[in-house]
Order: C-alpha cells, then structure tokens, then sequence
C-alpha cells in the first residue's frame, strides 16, 4: 500500500545534482506578498478523542474548525456539533493556581501567605503540597490546616526545591524545580533534601538600575563540587518522623527522578555515580527507607540519567519495561518482579529481577505507545526501516512476532484506540503534505481520513525539500541532510548555503517529515540554499554513533558536518565562499567551533548562547560526555573554542544574554578576549536583562540580525521592501 508515492531513488544517491531538470507542466512563481498571504497545504484531520475501540471525533479546518463522529465498523463519517463534545469530555476538574504566591483551588484561597511555590495537589485531592522558604509544607484542603513537613530550608538547605543544576540536567525545566512526589494512595511524600553548601557561588552581573544588578547562584562547572542529596518520605500532616532513604549523602553521585510504584507501597529509586558510567535501580521501602538493588548497567562511555521514559510500569505493577541503550541502540527490556514471600503492608525486598531483552537489533526504540499486559504485547516507535522516518511496531512480551504497523516511507504519527484495535497515523515525508489513515493493528487500511493538499500546492511553485544522505570519510555511516533547494536555479550559478544546527549528543535536526513556512520559502525565492545536516552521533545512528564523540566533543560533529558541505558544494551548486553556519547553545558552541577547526570549509557564522570552553559549563553534563577534567585534560583543551581562537578566517557573529544563568556569558567574553588578542575580528551582540534565548524586544532585534546578516553576507543585495514590511515592520 502507498509504495507508489515512496521517495525517488535519485534523491538519496550521493552522486546526484539536486538541481534537477523542470518537469514539463510549469508552475506559477509566486510574488513576495503571495509567499506570505497563501498556504501551501491545509492542517490535517487530528484525532480528538477515542470514544472506545469502534469510534473517535476527528476534526479538521477549513476556514473553520470542522468536526467528525467516526463509525469504525461501518465506515462510516457523521458531521458532528462543537456542543455535542461535552458529552464525551469529563467536567473540567476544579483547579489548582498560585498567584503571588497564594493558592486557589476551584476558586477558593487556601494558603494566603509566604513565598509559596509549586503547590502539587495529592492524587485524593485531600491536601496540597508546596514549597515556602526552602521547607516542604502541606495543607489539609478541608479544613485549610498547614502542616510544616521540614525545619531546616535555607539558602543552601533545600527542601523539596531542586538545585539549579537537578533541575536543568535532571529533572528537567518543566519541573520548574519541584523536587517532590506524592505516592498514588497520597499517604507519602518523597522529596529531595539538597545540600548546596560546597557547591560553588556564581555571580551574574546586568547593566540595569542606577548601581547595576547582580545575582548569585549556586552552579557546580566541570570538576567543581556537586549538591549533596537525600531522599526523605514523610506522611502530609507530618505525624511521623522524616524516613531517610539509604543512601551516602557525601557519596559522590546523582538521583534521578524517584519513581513510584502504582501500589504506593514502594518507590524506585535511580541512581548514578559520579563519572556516569553505572547507573541502577534501588527498590526502596518508604516506611524503613531500606534499598534493594533492582537493576545495574555499566558502559563504557556514558549513561543518560535524565531519561523520562526509561522506566515503564505493567499496568499490574508486576514488572516494569526497562528502555536502556547498552547494547548500542535504545530497546526495551523486561524487568520481571518476583512474588514476595510473607505478608504485610510493605512488600518484602525482592529476591532476584531477571531482565529480557524484548526487542533487539541495529535500530532505535523511541517511545512506547501502549504496554498490553494482557496479551503480553508493547506497541512502540522506532527508527527502524528507513532513516529519518517515525516507524510505528508492536511486539511481544517475548520478543516475538515484531511487525511494523505503519507503511512507506514516511514518518509517522501515531494515535492508538483504546483497546489497541485501531490506530490512526498522521504521515507525510519531504515530498508528500501530512495526510491521515486509520489502520487495524493488524496491518490493514481501514479507512483514510483526508490530505492537507489544497489547490495552492498545485498551482505555484514552492520550495522544495529533499532529503539525502552522504557517506561520511570513514565510509561507516549516511550522513542526513534535509536541503531545501532555490526556486528557478540557474545551472550556471553558485548560491550561498545556510546550515542550522544544534549538534549535542542524541540530538536531531533531520527527519523525512513535510515542512514547509513563509520564510523558507521566501529564501528559496531569493536564492538561498538551507540546509539541516545530522551527524553520527544523532539519535539516527543509535548509542554507537553518539560514543564516538566521548572526550572530545566538537571533534565527529565538525569533521561529519565538513563532509556534507563539500558534498552540497561538489553536487549542488553551493559557494564554498559562502557557507554560514548558524545555531544557538550548543549550536553556537559547534558553529564557533566549525569556524575554527575548519575554516576553509566553514566561512560565515552566527552562534548565539555559545559554550566556548566545557570547563565553563555545568559539571552533570559536561562530565557525562567529556569526564572530569583530571582524568581527561587534553580532550578538554582540543575541544575549546578558546584553544584555536587563531584559525578564525571567516565573518562570525556572536551574541549572548547578559544574564544567561544556563550558559554564561563569559563563555562569550573568554572566547572575544582571546580573538582580540589573536588580532581576529568579529560581531558581537549583548542583549541586557536577558537570559538563555531572547524574549520580546531583544527576540525581534535577533531574529531580524540574522536576516540582515543573511543579506548583507550571503545573499549580497539589499533586504527586499516586502521582507522589510513583514518582518521589521517598516
């Protein structure tokens, strides 16, 4: 089914000059106020809600939001209301807000006073917790009686609040430093109890108010001293002692985010040394904070700790599926749990765990869609069949029966029915608009549901994205490039190339994936060639590809990246004179780096938010990819930008928030202090009162540098009045 529309074999053979020959039937050119007034496809129809395993609502736009009752058995398609979705939908549950630091919850204040953070309701809606003063507090909403859960929260004690460093390369952003976890029966909270004592001060400087501002935080760089964590469990009304977890606080280690068991009744616990090399899973009992070792991996690079989807419970609580890449690719493993001997409210250490490889193989698990406990069956996506696609697979519990469920050359996205009858796929790759099909797990089209085409697809000419693949130096891998290619070339021209990348480990830019905007077009129309490029240690080449950048990162990235560009400048009319390589954090790092390390290659740059030196950046995640310092000195000095601040040729420009708390900006200054005493010259942007990644005013004033950088370095004319109008508002 769909063989017909896979990508052109000419397209990924590395010989090929992209600037192929026009077809016969000739498009229209679009003006400049059409490239920003007309749409080139249509939104596709989204699911919106699987009723059960036999009908859902999908809707889709036309002007307007349109919506579609779906009969699976029938086949068939029923107009359907905006009002008639109440029915299917729960009244919206009370809510739970903080304003100024009092909290609501379905509209009434229940905790007026503090500075009050991060309140998280219990799963029986009985209590609030929240932090106040670096203390863990909670409160009965009945009643609105407060209970303070710890004593000692201070600047460097912190309760329940992460430390900056957990929170960016731990537990994530999105925690927005919670550090706290209630269990499933609300009896238990489990918290972090963070000790920042040793760990260095950093202070941040701005140019605002009369005498300037500063701040200070508390931020371990590579091979300074990390917080010091506990775990502790109390009870919400704080009737018993804090239960500390059993655990070395002056271990040198790290925690990740504690898991609770469905039942509540146990907590699991992710742990890692120092130098990231052995991660395992502790089962701790929260009533007597005893630990048993579960699970235990070693490697011989590193192993991410920050993984959300590592650990995968059975609905049962029976055993979890275990995500891991130490055999070089991320596969699911089957963590099996023995039955406890004896009786009681807390569940005896486990005997033994036995763990079964369920998928295994030269390919990447991505995520899990569904565990089907009951016929033994997990239904993921992977990039398996072709590269850059989304794949969609199921499999069973015993690693038999692997079936690929989606179809061609395409990626997916995937929505799977309740029972795990049907699944629908929003698909579409660089030549092909997203379209929808609702498919049986079986394998079998049962229905399609509509293409995002419209007539302006078809009646103009608009860029068009080819993705390709280039053998890298060492012949061992295929490199991806996405590359968007100018309208009208002219085979006797070179055009100027634009690479956006970012470029850290497991990253990826490239995907066979429709994308289409109003400015990658209007580039096209101007001339410009844009390009992503994904380089071996992306997520597409696995674990294997990312350990060949350990000790030394900017090395593979730059020399893979290097090799793409003179391919694009052999096979696709690129200017090796004009080659800009543009990214932000590390894409700022690998674009002053490629600036450096190769300069003949590389000749324009724009890198903002830049890591210059991994000694300057944060101990977790530097450490994890490049060791600590002591152990790995010459891979930290070959992989500074500082080092090889000389080999600058090229036009770099650089920018920085003044103050970026993440990457800060003396990684920028170091690298300008040594360029001034080199007699190198660049462009450099501060942006005040602004941290990592730009907002507002500063946001505009950025994205419009890049285009005038665009024009005035690439492209060699003025910035058309049009671009003008739309983007700086003249």
């Amino acid at each position: 089914m769909l063989r017909t529309e896979k990508i052109a074999a000419l397209f990924i053979l590395s010989g090929f000059l992209l600037f192929s020959v026009d077809l016969p039937a000739q498009k229209q050119l679009l003006s400049h106020d059409q490239i920003f007034s007309l749409r080139q496809t249509n939104n596709p129809v989204e699911v919106v809600k699987w009723i059960d395993d036999n009908s859902l609502i999908v809707s889709e736009w036309d002007e307007k939001r349109i919506l579609s009752l779906i009969t699976i058995k029938k086949k068939e398609r029923i107009p359907f209301d905006e009002k008639d979705l109440k029915q299917y939908f729960p009244e919206p549950a009370k809510r739970l807000e903080i304003q100024s630091g009092n909290i609501s919850y379905g509209g009434e204040l229940i905790v007026s006073s503090g500075n009050n953070k991060n309140p998280a309701l219990s799963p029986d809606s009985a209590y609030i917790a929240y932090i106040k003063d670096n203390d863990l507090y909670a409160v009965r909403i009945s009643d609105k009686k407060e209970f303070r859960l710890t004593n000692d929260g201070s600047d460097v004690i912190l309760n329940g609040y992460a430390s900056w460093v957990y929170m960016e390369e731990i537990l994530g952003r999105s925690s927005n430093f919670s550090a706290f976890w209630w269990s499933p029966d609300s009896k238990t909270i489990a918290f972090f109890r963070t000790d920042d004592s040793n760990v260095p001060l950093f202070s941040i400087t701005d140019s605002r108010d009369l005498h300037g501002y500063i701040e200070t935080m508390r931020y371990p760089k590579s091979g300074d001293n990390n917080p010091e964590v506990q775990i502790g469990f109390v009870d919400p009304e704080g009737k018993n002692k804090i239960v500390w977890a059993d655990f070395d606080q002056k271990e040198d280690q790290y925690f990740g985010k504690p898991l609770w068991t469905p039942s509540g009744k146990s907590i699991w616990i992710q742990w890692m040394n120092r130098g990231q090399d052995n991660y395992k899973l502790f089962d701790v009992n929260p009533i007597t904070g005893k630990k048993t070792e579960i699970y235990n991996e070693t490697q011989k690079t590193w192993i991410d700790i920050d993984k959300d989807n590592r650990v995968n419970f059975l609905p049962s609580g029976n055993g979890a599926i275990i995500i891991s890449d130490k055999s070089g690719y991320n596969h699911l493993y089957l963590s099996t749990t023995p039955t406890p001997q004896g009786k009681g409210t807390s569940p005896n250490p486990p005997q033994k765990r036995e763990i079964y490889p369920i998928t295994q193989g030269e390919f990447t698990v991505l995520d899990i869609i569904k565990i089907d406990e009951k016929n033994k069956t997990v239904y993921f996506t992977c990039f398996k069949d072709n590269i850059g696609c989304t794949d969609f697979y199921k499999v069973s519990f015993d690693g038999k029966n692997l079936q690929r469920l989606s179809f061609g050359n395409y990626t997916h996205r995937i929505s799977l029915s309740p029972d795990a009858k049907y699944f629908v796929s929003i698909y579409s790759n660089t030549l092909t608009p997203p379209a929808t099909a609702l498919y049986d797990t079986k394998g079998k089209l049962v229905m399609e549901l509509g293409n995002s085409r419209n007539e302006q697809n078809e009646i103009y000419e608009w860029a068009k994205t080819e993705f390709v693949t280039v053998k890298s130096d060492d012949g061992k891998y295929d490199l991806p490039m996405r590359v968007i290619l100018p309208v009208n070339t002219d085979k006797d021209k070179k055009y100027p190339v634009l690479i956006h990348v970012y470029g850290g480990p497991a990253a990826i830019n490239v995907w066979q994936g429709w994308s289409s905007s109003s400015i990658s077009n209007w580039y096209a129309y101007e001339g410009l060639v844009q390009v992503a490029i994904d380089h071996r240690g992306s997520l597409h080449f696995g674990k294997k590809g990312q350990d060949e950048m350990h000790r030394n990162l900017g090395k593979v990235e730059v020399m893979d990246y290097s090799t793409c560009v003179k391919w694009l400048v052999k096979n696709a009319q690129v200017d090796p004179k004009r080659v800009c390589i543009n990214g932000f954090s590390y894409g700022g790092y690998i674009t002053c780096y490629s600036l450096l390390r190769a300069p003949d290659v590389f000749t324009h740059g724009i890198a903002g938010g830049s890591v210059t030196d991994w000694m300057l950046y944060d101990a977790p995640y530097t450490e994890r990819f490049m060791d600590h310092p002591k152990e790995n000195p010459e891979g930290y000095i070959q992989s500074s930008a500082l080092t090889h601040a000389g080999n600058l040729k090229g036009k770099l420009l650089l920018t920085h928030g003044l103050i970026d708390e993440n990457v800060h900006v003396q990684n920028t200054f170091q690298l300008i202090s040594e360029l001034e005493d080199k007699n190198r010259y660049f462009d450099l942007v501060i942006y005040p009162s602004n941290r990592h990644g730009y907002g507002g005013a500063k946001e505009v004033h950025f994205r419009n540098l890049q285009i005038k950088f665009i024009y005035e370095h690439l492209l060699r004319k003025p910035i058309p009045e049009r671009l003008k109008k739309e983007i700086f508002n003249e």
